[in-house]
């Protein structure tokens, strides 16, 4: 779902990503305007994988749900108000999850897009790289490497553990 990368990236452009200041040129309007790029770029690629993801869940709806809403006289948006998007629930969290954990760690898409020299440094993965090995600080690049997982894991685990239960029950 690239949107939820766009959507991740944007926010941190716009509220801490404004307090970062590594380029060596003040950006006047707030963020780089290379992050519209990225953000766009990132939207293209994770749109295919989000549509698959929505593409199986909607194979996976039973037909006969769909069909007993319609003999209960449900119309077409109470159809998919009340029967589809209650049954998309699941694997709209498991794109949210994985694309918010793709949003945290973007650092490929960029790198390759701008390279570090003109990338925008508001996100916390170039800002690892470049205070790790460009600053020669490696222990704040560490930190901040963990603080990413511990950002990823207060997501994931959570999810995970909830899965492995609905496995079990099963």
């Amino acid at each position: 779902m690239g949107p939820g990368i766009g959507g991740v990236l944007l926010l941190w452009a716009l509220t801490l990503g404004q307090r970062v200041q590594l380029l060596p040129y003040p950006e006047p309007h707030g963020f780089s305007l290379a992050l519209i790029g990225v953000i766009l770029a990132s939207i293209w690629q994770m749109s295919g994988y989000t549509m698959a993801l929505y593409l199986a869940g909607l194979r996976g709806i039973p037909v006969e749900v769909i069909e007993a809403a319609k003999v209960d006289g449900a119309s077409e948006w109470q159809l998919f108000r009340r029967v589809v998007f209650p049954m998309l629930a699941p694997i709209t969290l498991a794109a949210m999850i994985v694309l918010g954990h793709i949003a945290l760690k973007i650092f490929d898409l960029i790198f390759a897009m701008a390279g570090l020299d003109y990338a925008p440094t508001d996100v916390p993965a170039i800002y690892m790289y470049l205070l790790a090995f460009r600053g020669n600080q490696f222990a704040k690049g560490a930190a901040i490497g963990i603080l990413l997982l511990l950002l990823v894991a207060v997501v994931v685990i959570p999810y995970l553990a909830s899965q492995l239960r609905k496995e079990v029950r099963r």
